[in-house]
């Protein structure tokens, strides 16, 4: 089966299946009136061990960019690139220079007024080889960044990036001058500011008041590491935690009805990547990926790894089928053993071969169980999946970086990526996968793509990206994974990224 779809002026067409919507209300009640005020109790798994956002180590601690920072761009709930503190954009002809304009009245929360000089000297901070940023991907082909006055900003690019505006949302604009004292006072010109921090335990807010919006709703917002899931699922229960992020999939069936709300993201963009070595056998054979493809069972693997928390990808894409960009002339790799077994002996994979599923022991039990599915799986066609689960670090020297052989090992991982394909897609790019996949057809599809100002001609280059993904078969996509938010009924204006990023900007307690 193949799939074909269409964008069409922002709108998306599916031709051959229906959507699967994933959103869900940040409120299961309609009545209360929202307060003035209050504290906010926030937990999760993880602490926040440093408040640089430009290096962060965790996920957890994107929670703090709305609340603590803001960048030139930002994504509103649907997944749309807006404003933030830049009004207005525009690109020239040949994508490559990009002229921000930005607010009026916009002040750092010590008070002093922020310029276009401070998001230059934001953006070389970004772009300097020693800042260990994760956003150097996104920016690496910014070769200037200008002021011309105090309101203008000019970024000027190696490349034309018809995207660039999406690709600089985590690039927040912080006080520079401020770096050494960004753990005990970080200066920024978001809504809140940071009142106390014992790293890797708590961090409280309080509202910012130079800040250029809408003063915040809350008095307080209190955020704490939860010693581990079943009390803080207890906490959330009994009222001492309003808000729990990245709730495990295993608890969050018991969780829905009553006095929870929970809180999914419209569009997900997190996705298991079971990363394979392209450039050594079996899989540098495209026949052996493609079976791969066909032996997993994903609706077993979404239902028993997953608990359910998700939407299979039967046509092995990064993109959801919800993703407006989705699309291309994409086979469907549905479970089909007897393919499967066929293309492996094509590829020199016959019965008595053996496989190694490379997981990592005491964590992610999601990997595990996928990876006895897929055994189970194998085992039918005479194939033998090992597996072999390490500590992280030798999981990690295994495949990473790039460019390591890893011969016959199938080594789940995982992404949480923008929904937007320019920064999720570029995963695939030579000497970003850890697949080690290089396609000059893809090379030049992508740059092609992000090259391109017309949503309407891009939404079709990227079909021809993902057709050529879809194809050639560089890494294992299972599903698209959904992280959910569980909120007491009491708290509204919560929402989550694709990704999974909690925002709380907005958040605020019903009387």
């Amino acid at each position: 089966m193949s799939r074909r779809r269409v964008r069409l002026g922002g709108a998306a067409v599916l031709l051959t299946a229906a959507l699967i919507t994933a959103g869900c209300s940040t409120s299961s009640t309609p009545d209360g009136q929202a307060q003035e005020g209050g504290t906010l109790t926030v937990a999760a798994a993880q602490g926040i061990p440093q408040l640089n956002p430009a290096i962060r180590t965790f996920a957890w601690e994107e929670v703090l960019f709305p609340l603590l920072w803001n960048g030139l761009t930002t994504t509103d709930e649907s997944g749309e690139v807006v404003g933030d503190l830049a009004e207005s954009w525009e690109a020239s002809d040949d994508q490559k220079t990009w002229t921000f304009t930005l607010r009026d009245g916009v002040t750092f929360s010590n008070g002093e007024d922020f310029t276009a000089d401070d998001a230059v000297a934001a953006f070389d901070y970004y772009l300097d080889p020693e800042t260990a940023t994760q956003e150097k991907n996104k920016i690496s082909m910014v070769t200037d960044v200008a002021a011309p006055d105090e309101k203008t900003v000019v970024v000027t690019l190696s490349e034309p990036i018809a995207t660039f505006p999406a690709g600089i949302v985590w690039v927040k604009m912080i006080d520079v001058d401020a770096l050494d004292t960004i753990d005990k006072e970080p200066i920024g010109t978001g809504p809140y500011v940071v009142d106390a921090f014992t790293p890797d335990d708590s961090l409280t807010l309080v509202p910012n008041p130079e800040y250029f919006g809408e003063a915040p709703a809350l008095d307080e917002i209190t955020i704490v590491k939860a010693a581990e899931s079943t009390a803080a699922v207890t906490g959330l229960r009994s009222g001492d935690i309003d808000v729990l992020w990245s709730v495990p999939q295993g608890d969050v069936a018991g969780l829905e009805g009553g006095d929870i709300a929970l809180v999914k993201p419209e569009n997900p963009s997190q996705w298991p990547s079971w990363e394979i070595d392209t450039t050594s056998p079996p899989f540098d054979d495209v026949r052996a990926r493609q079976a791969l493809a066909y032996a997993i069972d994903r609706e077993a693997i979404l239902d028993a790894a997953y608990y359910g928390q998700g939407t299979v990808s039967p046509t092995n894409n990064a993109l959801g089928e919800v993703n407006p960009w989705f699309g291309g002339e994409l086979t469907d790799y549905s479970y089909d053993l007897d393919k499967a077994k066929e293309l492996f002996a094509e590829a020199g994979v016959t019965e008595g071969s053996t496989l190694t599923w490379w997981g990592v022991a005491g964590q992610y039990p999601e990997w595990n169980t996928s990876g006895e599915i897929l055994q189970a799986s194998l085992k039918e066609i005479g194939i033998t999946l090992k597996i072999d689960n390490n500590d992280i670090g030798t999981w990690v020297d295994a495949f990473y970086p790039a460019g390591k052989s890893y011969p016959g090992y199938i080594v789940p991982n995982f992404q949480s990526t923008p929904p937007e394909p320019a920064y999720s897609l570029n995963f695939y790019l030579e000497g970003r996968c850890e697949c080690n996949w290089v396609d000059p057809d893809f090379q030049t599809a992508f740059a092609d793509a992000v090259a391109e100002p017309d949503e309407t001609a891009r939404a079709e280059k990227w079909g021809t990206v993902q057709t050529i993904i879809n194809e050639q078969v560089p890494l294992i996509v299972p599903l698209q994974s959904t992280v959910v938010t569980a909120t007491s009924t009491a708290v509204d204006g919560v929402w989550v990224e694709g990704g999974g990023q909690l925002h709380l900007e907005g958040a605020q307690l019903k009387g």
